[in-house]
């Protein structure tokens, strides 16, 4: 049996209640009918693992635990919008962006030596299209993209990186439900 595991960096409280102010408006209207991610879900992904064997887990906590000691918090920002496969809506993160993609690279080599096509972008998901906003999908995305551009957060400082297992159709209304697996402190 295995368990679905995703290492993240999870915005601080103030950072959250100014993406929930930069989201009022634009969650309003067409746009209502995009599912939008809950405010407990809401993070940067460094690597999804997808189902690790339980005995493995671990193994993991100690790679991300290693990565933690090895690397300083970034000072970073959520800034700007855009959108993956006219489906997914996404906040990007500003500031020492190269910082937060070595610890995206340094995270997916817990688990796997692989060579990167490109360096990754660290983003915030914060809605995808569903079964009732088919059709609007693409106009609805770019209206919300337009709006969420100009965004800029409060700058912050991630304390930890935190191993989260995704349970699917646990949270409410079908959304995942994530369980923090473990802590390790950055720097």
């Amino acid at each position: 049996m295995g368990v679905r595991l995703f290492a993240a960096l999870v915005p601080p409280a103030p950072a959250l209640d100014h993406v929930e102010r930069g989201l009022d408006d634009v969650r309003s209207g067409p746009a209502a009918m995009l599912r939008w991610v809950p405010r407990e879900n809401l993070h940067i992904t460094l690597a999804f693992y997808g189902d690790v064997a339980e005995g493995a887990v671990p193994d993991v906590v100690g790679g991300l635990e290693l990565l933690g000691e090895r690397n300083a918090a970034p000072e970073i920002a959520l800034s700007g919008a855009g959108a993956f496969s006219g489906r997914t809506l996404w906040i990007g993160v500003g500031g020492d962006v190269a910082a937060t993609q070595r610890l995206m690279a340094g995270a997916k080599d817990v688990l796997v030596d692989r060579t990167e096509d490109g360096p990754p972008r660290p983003h915030v998901t914060v809605a995808r299209s569903g079964r009732r906003a088919r059709g609007l999908d693409e106009a609805v995305l770019a209206d919300a993209v337009r709006a969420l551009a100009v965004y800029r957060g409060p700058s912050w400082q991630p304390e930890e990186i935190v191993l989260l297992s995704s349970h699917l159709g646990d949270g409410p209304g079908g959304a995942p439900r994530y369980r923090l697996e473990a802590a390790c402190p950055l720097g």
